[in-house]
């Protein structure tokens, strides 16, 4: 298991923003325009959660495969007790595409004020990627946030993009 993170509200802070920051604010055209999340700036919803690579070929028009993350489970895939192991929390996160990708590679995090863990997630060649972090159920407010970097086929465009989203802020009573 990995290396749990906790610290105060300024580290929390952080901690977001290293997650945020790559997340894509828009795609214009095939330009993807990235935008930092900063420490003094409120948490807010990572702006882009889907993305379409094209590709045009000129015996069959235009090609798309359109991907998509997303947080998975009830309730929107918000933070929540697990079912699986006992005593914990976890939130759970994919990326899914219409074509396989060259690679996907992720993380996932989930926030509290009592701490964080950030996992890393990803495949390679595969329409699909899946990612969870959990912490140990306390008393508080949950959230998660996931962000991935899509590596698109030979030929199509744009070759890279970044999709990202958030999950609601919760109050989990341990």
């Amino acid at each position: 298991m990995g290396q749990q993170h906790r610290g105060s509200a300024a580290g929390l802070k952080r901690k977001l923003a290293v997650v945020g920051a790559v997340a894509v604010v828009g795609v214009v055209g095939n330009v993807a325009t990235a935008e930092a999340a900063t420490p003094a700036a409120a948490p807010k919803v990572l702006a882009k959660y889907n993305v379409d690579f094209s590709s045009p070929s000129l015996a069959r028009g235009t090609r798309v495969i359109h991907c998509e993350i997303r947080f998975i489970g009830d309730h929107g895939g918000i933070p929540h007790k697990s079912g699986h192991v006992h005593g914990t929390i976890n939130v759970r996160t994919g990326v899914t595409c219409t074509q396989p990708l060259r690679m996907i590679r992720g993380k996932v995090g989930l926030f509290s004020n009592r701490g964080s863990k950030i996992k890393a997630f990803g495949s390679t060649g595969a329409r699909t990627a899946k990612g969870n972090a959990a912490l140990v159920c306390r008393t508080g407010k949950y959230h998660g946030e996931a962000v991935a970097t899509l590596y698109a086929p030979a030929g199509y465009s744009p070759r890279v993009a970044t999709v990202g989203k958030r999950t609601p802020t919760v109050s989990i009573h341990c």
